[in-house]
This record gives structure tokens, C-alpha cells and sequence, in this order.
């Protein structure tokens, strides 16, 4: 009962078929001996993959229980009756009963490693916000995630207005609020009714997240090349299309010095690009040539790249530490020290890690 519980909320599965039948000729056969298809565009599949596609299961299959029978009773003064009622569908079903338990013995079970994704990516999401909302909104923000319906979408919370004001209830001053105004600080939190269902509120897990990596690349910027850098790669960013340089000097109200010696620190840090343009205004022979700038396709995986780096770095310098220990070093309370400074700033760079490479 424990483990259908697990089950239920998605947190173990089944494994896929360990034996999947494929046949590679039944897909490859001669296009005379098919049904004529109108002609669009499929995407190839590797072999590996027409395989991997064959072993996996439906939602349902994947989270089905593990079926369990009453084998005595709960006490002696109903055991008899309990057992006489049932008797006649035992007998029938004990063979079945007997096939059940020696198929469910050789099913392979693993943890749903998406839905624990997906309970950090909510968590993660729901902290984030936090630190911006006064009590009231906060307590309704709280509600919102604690009244969370399990579905299959790992992009989404969605929770019902008669969870959420259950759960408000329960909050420091949450009786006294009015459905009008929780309606109304939902919407103001991005959390939007359906058109199917106006009684349920969903909120997009994956914008909050571009969001917070989008900060995270400005917060970097912002600390190896100063304000001046933060400003326009934020100007860069949120145009999505070529600068102008001088269009930059204007909207950023900037020294144009600073700007030319900022966008050159950007590129050469390989967050930006740059790219000659023949100017439309240009008149006489000569041809007048100006610079736009933009953020750079790949900013994310650079971003990303320096993560690792980051990463290994402090996993070797925690191994040094451990090993100086290990030597018996006479400043063993100093490199205790060191090791778990190096330890928790390890472990706060694994958040970082985890919105970019798991959500």
C-alpha cells in the first residue's frame, strides 16, 4: 500500500519493456505494399530510437499499481464473515490471483526521475518569487503551490480556487481575505484561470525560469564588467535584433567612449557580436559603414561552459583539501574550515547548475 502510494503520486514507475518486439522490415517495406500517404514531412528516426519508442510505455502502464489481496482478517469477530462472503470470488480468482503475483515479481521499478525534476523546478520557483511579495500576496502564493493538483504537464502548476482558499484559511490573516482579492493578486502573479475550467488557476513554471536565467547571465556580466556592461547587454538582450552603436550611446544615455570600450569587453568576452552594415543614407562613390551589435546565439552555452569550469574547479579544491587532512597537516582546523566554505559554495553553484542543464 505504501509503495502504490509512491506510485500514485508519480514518483516511481514502471521500466520499459526490457524485450520490445520491433520488426525493421515490417517499416522498411517497399512503398508499393503501403497505403498511399499525402506527402509530409517525417522526421527519421535512428533505429536506436524506433526501438526506444517500441519499450516505451503509456502513462497509464508506466504508473499502473501493484495489485494487493486481503490475506487474513482484521480481527476474529468479522474474520469469519469476511471470509465466508469473499470465498466463492476467491476460488475463482485464485488462479489469477497466483499469475498476478508472479508477473507484478518481475517488474522492474525506478525512480520518475522528471517528477523529481519537476518538484525542484516548482520549489525553485516558488522561492524565487518570495523575496519580492509583501505578507498578504505571500500567503496567497504559498496557497497557490500548496493546493497543487497532480497532472502530467512538467511545465505548469495548476491549482483549483477551492484548494487555494482552503489553504488561504489557514494562513495568518487569511480569513479575512475575499475571493475578489485573491482573484485579483493570482492574476497580478502571472497565475491565469483556463478557458476550460475558470475555476483553476495555472502558472508557467518555464517563463518564471527564462527569467531567472536571463538574471543569472546579467548578474555575471554585471560582476566582471561592471554597471556600464549590465546595462547594455540587458538593452541587447531584451531588443533581440542588431543595435546601432550609436542607437546603444541613446538608449543607454552613456559616454559613447564607455560604450565603444564596453561592447568591445562583451565581444571579446564572447557575449556579443558584431557586424559591418553599409549605411542606406550613404551618398557620392564612397560607401559609409556602420557597427550593429548583438547578443551572441550560443551566450547560453558559453554561460553554461563557464559553470563546469567553475564546478570542476571547486570539486578539485575540496579533494586537495581532503587530502591535506588525510596527511595529517598541523592546521587541521583552518582546512576544515576552508573545505567547508568550498563544500557550500559548491553546493549553492548546484542550483545554478540545475536551472540551466535540468529545467
Amino acid at each position: 500500500m505504501n509503495f502504490n502510494k509512491l506510485v500514485y503520486a508519480h514518483y516511481v514507475e514502471r521500466c520499459p519493456k526490457p524485450e520490445p518486439f520491433f520488426d525493421p522490415l515490417a517499416v522498411e517495406q517497399p512503398t508499393s505494399t503501403r497505403k498511399r500517404a499525402p506527402k509530409t514531412v517525417e522526421a527519421v528516426l535512428s533505429l536506436e530510437q524506433k526501438v526506444v519508442c517500441t519499450a516505451a510505455l503509456s502513462d497509464a502502464e508506466r504508473f499502473s499499481e501493484i495489485p494487493y489481496f486481503m490475506d487474513g482478517s482484521s480481527s476474529a469477530k468479522d474474520g469469519h464473515h469476511a471470509v465466508a462472503g469473499n470465498k466463492r470470488k476467491h476460488e475463482t480468482l485464485e488462479v489469477d490471483e497466483d499469475d498476478s503475483i508472479i508477473a507484478e515479481s518481475e517488474v522492474l521499478w525506478r525512480i520518475n526521475f522528471e517528477r523529481f525534476i519537476f518538484c525542484l523546478k516548482k520549489k525553485f520557483c516558488a522561492e524565487r518569487k518570495k523575496a519580492k511579495m509583501r505578507l498578504g500576496t505571500l500567503a496567497i502564493w504559498e496557497a497557490f503551490f500548496e493546493a497543487n493538483v497532480t497532472n502530467n504537464d512538467n511545465k505548469t502548476v495548476t491549482s483549483p480556487i477551492d484548494g487555494i482558499l482552503e489553504r488561504v484559511g489557514q494562513k495568518e490573516g487569511g480569513m479575512s481575505m475575499t475571493l475578489d482579492h485573491i482573484t485579483s493578486v493570482l492574476n497580478d502573479l502571472e497565475c491565469t484561470s483556463t478557458a476550460n475550467n475558470p475555476e483553476e488557476f495555472t502558472f508557467d513554471l518555464n517563463k518564471l525560469v527564462e527569467t531567472c536565467r536571463n538574471d543569472e547571465i546579467e548578474s555575471l556580466v554585471k560582476k566582471k564588467h561592471g554597471q556600464e556592461a549590465y546595462t547594455i547587454f540587458r538593452l541587447l538582450l531584451k531588443q533581440g535584433s542588431p543595435v546601432e552603436t550609436d542607437e546603444i550611446t541613446d538608449r543607454t544615455i552613456l559616454d559613447k567612449q564607455v560604450v565603444h570600450e564596453t561592447l568591445y569587453k562583451l565581444w571579446k568576452d564572447e557575449y556579443i557580436d558584431s557586424e559591418r552594415v553599409p549605411s542606406t543614407s550613404a551618398t557620392g562613390t564612397g560607401s559609409a559603414q556602420f557597427f550593429v551589435w548583438r547578443v551572441k546565439n550560443i551566450y547560453r552555452e558559453h554561460f553554461m561552459d563557464n559553470l563546469y569550469h567553475a564546478a570542476l574547479n571547486l570539486r578539485q579544491m575540496v579533494n586537495y583539501m581532503a587530502e591535506l587532512l588525510l596527511e595529517g597537516s598541523k592546521d587541521e582546523i583552518k582546512l576544515r574550515n576552508r573545505k567547508n566554505i568550498l563544500i557550500l559554495a559548491l553546493t549553492r553553484h548546484d542550483e545554478s547548475l540545475m536551472l540551466f542543464h535540468d529545467f
